[in-house]
């Protein structure tokens, strides 16, 4: 099994050390652990954090390489519609959007414990390719209209745009 813990921070550290990343737009960091056992407890020596999120890897798709952006999500699914959104994410979504060349890979993650969110997403992508044809048609399929009759999708969704510190 592959563990994440996502942690925001109110400030970024003088010397980031692993995988961190400034949020397009805003102050702040964001720090990725991973591990292939249960993560630790964080270590919190690097800042302010303001908000941690853990899960594990159920999804991950497109190829090893990474783009100069990562376009982190955030789904608030309600257990009624955990296997329908996982089912999207991964047959119908994610397959569109790497029609896209520039739209390298996706590991998507679902939370351990309670949160707000559900699932989380890290995509890793050039800019181009998110106001490109595959992502447009990604979100213009009946599927995608169905589920978008619910409050909780796509609205709810926090969505962060992150280069690598």
């Amino acid at each position: 099994m592959s563990y994440i813990r996502i942690v925001e921070f109110a400030d970024r550290p003088a010397t980031p050390s692993g995988e961190w990343y400034a949020p397009d737009g805003r102050t702040g960091s964001v720090r990725i652990d991973r591990g292939d056992a249960a993560l630790a407890p964080a270590q919190m020596d690097a800042g302010r954090p303001t908000t941690t999120w853990t899960g594990v890897r159920v999804y991950r798709g497109g190829t090893e390489r990474k783009g100069s952006i990562v376009y982190m999500l955030k789904y608030p699914v309600p257990l009624d519609y955990l296997y329908e959104f996982d089912a999207w994410f991964q047959y119908e979504h994610m397959p569109m959007l790497f029609e896209e060349p520039a739209w390298y890979g996706c590991e998507l993650f679902r939370a351990l414990g309670a949160s707000s969110y559900t699932f989380a997403a890290l995509q890793y992508v050039e800019p181009h390719a998110l106001k490109s044809d595959a992502r447009n048609r990604s979100v213009d399929t009946p599927w995608w209209h169905r589920l978008c009759k619910h409050e909780w999708f796509d609205k709810q969704f926090i969505r962060t745009l992150m280069k690598p510190l």
